[in-house]
């Protein structure tokens, strides 16, 4: 089974030890955040460290206990008590039983010894695979993340996901009340689409940094800095955009792409992600870490050609099938779609199908707005929008809601008829002389 990205902090004085480890993690999926090679004398250096430790939202502690002004039971309670609440591994060069006990009645999840190469590997993908998981000694603090990916252009991933994460941005600040507000956002949109990139466009918003800004600084990322890369907008939505310079539009590397999708659910317990249009580098690096992906197609053949290609090589990913699911969309104004002939096609059950309604939305978008939210079609979203927020948040489905396609009680039902399909256009008006359908 692949690794999953970890970020550590390496806190190791002892020259054995340090030059053991850097050699195995070399080739394995993580990223040395933090690194501190000499024994700190006083207190404040160590605040210094835990400030580093929680703004670089690290997985993994590695630290030479001798190294520490603290005692270490203190040092791994602080630690613990961080934003991403990381494992500790105390890395020592000596295997005394005293040291190793006094290490884990300290609250030590591993100690670790030389030879490093075999044992330390070993821990590491322990931690991962826990952390992937979301086990119990996972951290709680990882979120989920939801991505959205049009099985060719034209299909509309960009405009249902645009439409769901303000929705999700709304439940979220409505259902807070009079509770304090955070200082940190509820949730973040990101666009990785790195052809089309609408998010941009669509938002208006006025961010000058991308995705791509964040790419390229990795290696030194932490809370304050994307901070500064990410725009606020209302009820507490965080959004970066896809570049638009075309030197800026080429696709990140594998491990890129794997640390900071984890950086992100580091941060946020919810967030939308837009692949755009097709198979993407960037989406088939991100599944391992998407809580699930919604392949949104169309019912015309051409469309339904695209996403068979789509499905059968995410599926040659390993994706569990709970974690991916079809998104049935533009079908007729009238009549319901043939959805056991589209299943049929695709092998797969549609989980959610969305009529189409180009009125509402052109004139929404042509006066530069979203579907109000008392419209039918904006309510309807919003059922899609909250079946999300309560799959990341690990809300229970109230009794009798339905598992599988995303249902919505409505007057129009004849008699006996209990759900309908929820609809839901993801078109996009023709404004400005440019053609806005993801």
């Amino acid at each position: 089974m692949t690794m999953m990205p970890l970020t550590a902090a390496f806190v190791v004085s002892n020259r054995t030890v340090w030059e053991q480890a850097h050699s195995c993690i070399q080739n394995l999926p993580v990223r040395l955040a933090v690194e501190q090679g000499s024994a700190q004398t006083d207190s404040a250096e160590t605040d210094e460290l835990l400030d580093r430790i929680e703004r670089h939202r690290v997985d993994v502690v590695l630290v030479e206990t001798g190294t520490i002004a603290l005692p270490f039971e203190e040092f791994v309670r602080r630690v613990r008590n961080t934003a991403s609440q990381p494992a500790v591994f105390a890395l020592n060069p000596d295997a005394s039983p005293a040291l190793i006990l006094e290490a884990l009645r300290a609250g030590a999840n591993e100690y670790v010894y030389p030879p490093l190469a075999e044992t330390l590997r070993d821990a590491l993908e322990r931690l991962s695979a826990s952390r992937a998981k979301g086990g119990s000694d996972a951290s709680s603090a990882l979120g989920k993340i939801f991505g959205f990916l049009s099985a060719r252009g034209g299909c509309g991933a960009t405009t249902v996901a645009v439409h769901a994460a303000t929705a999700i941005a709304r439940q979220s600040s409505s259902k807070q009340g009079t509770a304090p507000a955070s200082k940190q956002p509820a949730m973040l949109l990101a666009d990785f689409d790195f052809e089309a990139g609408l998010l941009r466009f669509l938002l208006k918003t006025k961010n000058n940094y991308t995705v791509r800004d964040a790419i390229d600084n990795l290696r030194r990322m932490d809370a304050s800095l994307w901070r500064g890369l990410v725009s606020t907008q209302a009820d507490q939505m965080d959004i970066i955009p896809a570049p638009e310079e075309v030197a800026a539009k080429r696709p990140p590397e594998r491990e890129e792409m794997t640390h900071l999708m984890r950086f992100i659910r580091s941060t946020y317990p919810l967030s939308i992600v837009d692949f755009g249009r097709s198979i993407s580098v960037a989406a088939l690096d991100s599944l391992p870490e998407l809580e699930t992906l919604y392949l949104v197609t169309t019912p015309d053949r051409t469309a339904l050609e695209y996403a068979q290609r789509a499905i059968r090589i995410i599926e040659e990913r390993g994706i569990a099938g709970n974690r991916f699911k079809i998104v049935l969309n533009r079908c007729g104004d009238k009549g319901k779609p043939d959805v056991p002939a589209v299943e049929k096609t695709l092998g797969r059950s549609v989980e959610v199908v969305l009529r189409n309604d180009h009125m509402a939305l052109y004139d929404a978008y042509s006066e530069g707005r979203f579907l109000p939210a008392a419209s039918p079609l904006a309510k309807e979203i919003g059922a899609l929008a909250e079946s999300i927020r309560a799959r990341a948040l690990g809300e229970r489905k109230r009794t009798g809601e339905p598992e599988g396609r995303a249902a919505v009680a409505t007057q129009e039902q004849p008699q006996g008829v209990k759900k309908r399909w929820l609809s839901f256009l993801p078109g996009f008006a023709k404004t400005q002389g440019q053609s806005a359908q993801a």
